[in-house]
């Protein structure tokens, strides 16, 4: 069982640097798509607010509801889900913000936790490649002992590159996963925001109307 588990470390670092290329290409791949679609989902949060304010201070939801329409933001589809059940009262129109608000958080986390896994995983993977490198140089100094420590530290040398690439292929990874949720909690912060202007409106419109 030893003497089998040997032969296979001794096939060294290189298959890991292949597959850390992978993960590499895959980290690249899925940066790119998020980094496309958060800019597709971008919103002016101040101008939309101050807009929307303005028409429901008219009274017009129809129009709010037009208006928010034209936008694909996340923000805009939880205040379009609002405006949709704006008649049914306060409690209704939360429950299905918040129900619409949830998914929208899935859509912003979509593919982030191949980024979160990535940076977490591949100075592991090129560190196993360096412990597969050192395993394999040893074994060439026990069949080349007129090598002598050359043998070795040529052997060492090539085996710590894998660690370097795992740790190249990581860091970008991690960097990208921060700054993606740090752009979903600022989206999240304004849906937040925008649904606690939604529910004033409502609960306002029905006091009047309890008035009357």
């Amino acid at each position: 069982m030893v003497e089998r588990l040997l032969n296979l470390a001794l096939v060294g670092g290189e298959p890991i640097l292949y597959i850390l290329l992978f993960l590499s290409l895959l980290s690249i791949a899925v940066v790119i798509e998020r980094f496309l679609f958060y800019q597709k989902v971008s919103l002016n949060a101040p101008d939309f607010t101050g807009k929307l304010v303005e028409l429901l201070n008219g009274k017009d939801t129809k129009k709010a509801t037009e208006f928010v329409s034209q936008n694909k933001a996340p923000e805009a589809a939880v205040v379009r889900e609002g405006l949709s059940n704006y008649e049914k009262g306060s409690k209704i129109a939360t429950e299905l913000m918040e129900s619409m608000a949830f998914r929208q958080q899935q859509i912003l986390d979509k593919r982030l936790i191949f980024l979160g896994t990535i940076g977490s995983n591949a100075p592991f993977i090129g560190l196993l490649g360096t412990v597969l490198g050192i395993i394999k140089a040893f074994r060439d100094l026990a069949f080349d002992t007129q090598g002598g420590p050359s043998v070795v530290m040529a052997g060492i040398a090539e085996a710590l590159v894998a660690t370097a690439v795992g740790l190249s292929v990581a860091i970008p990874a991690v960097i990208f996963f921060n700054y993606f949720k740090n752009r979903q909690k600022a989206v999240m912060s304004n849906i937040a925001q925008l649904q606690r202007v939604i529910l004033a409106f409502i609960e306002e419109d029905a006091k009047r109307s309890s008035s009357k």
